[in-house]
């Protein structure tokens, strides 16, 4: 491992899918989000999505972050405008692999600041984890942040609309 740490942000949506943004050198921000986009489709065996994330971290500094451009990587991706509104209907999960080991850190989208991190919910694995480990503890965020949300969604969703027949 030549650096600290990489830093890996990894974007669910209501189906599962995966959008990995792995990291660079940024001269603005020290450390930021790269244009590189690496997708994984559901459904997707534990082994497929331990590999997938090795994947997206050995992108980490392949290249710099991009400090002319105002539009983060997700944004462009997305073609929504603003960060908010680009993560609207992604569960970030953030994936930081240091010398000592793993960071999961799950987020929960907020809708008026977009994800916001659950720091009491990080999970912390070896480097050499077992295989299966990290699947799990992302299908367990899943699980929670991302199905337990989308049923949350739904409810507002359904509230709004019984407001807008009754106006």
């Amino acid at each position: 491992m030549e650096r600290e740490f990489y830093t890996i942000s990894v974007y669910v949506d209501e189906n599962e899918n995966l959008i990995g943004i792995p990291c660079g050198d940024s001269e603005k921000y020290g450390i930021a989000d790269i244009d590189t986009v690496m997708l994984l489709k559901a459904p997707y065996t534990d082994k497929a999505l331990e590999s997938y994330i090795e994947k997206v971290i050995n992108a980490c500094y392949t290249k710099k972050h991009n400090d002319k451009s105002d539009v983060s990587t997700i944004e462009r991706y997305t073609k929504k405008k603003g960060f908010v509104n680009a993560t609207a209907d992604y569960t970030l999960i953030s994936i930081v692999k240091m010398q000592s080991g793993y960071s999961l850190m799950p987020t929960f989208n907020d809708f008026e600041k977009g994800p916001l991190a659950i720091d009491d919910d990080e999970r912390l694995l070896p480097l050499n984890y077992n295989e299966g480990d990290m699947a799990e503890i992302i299908r367990g965020y899943i699980e929670v942040y991302v199905k337990a949300n989308m049923f949350y969604k739904e409810k507002e969703e359904l509230a709004r609309e019984k407001a807008e027949r009754e106006n």
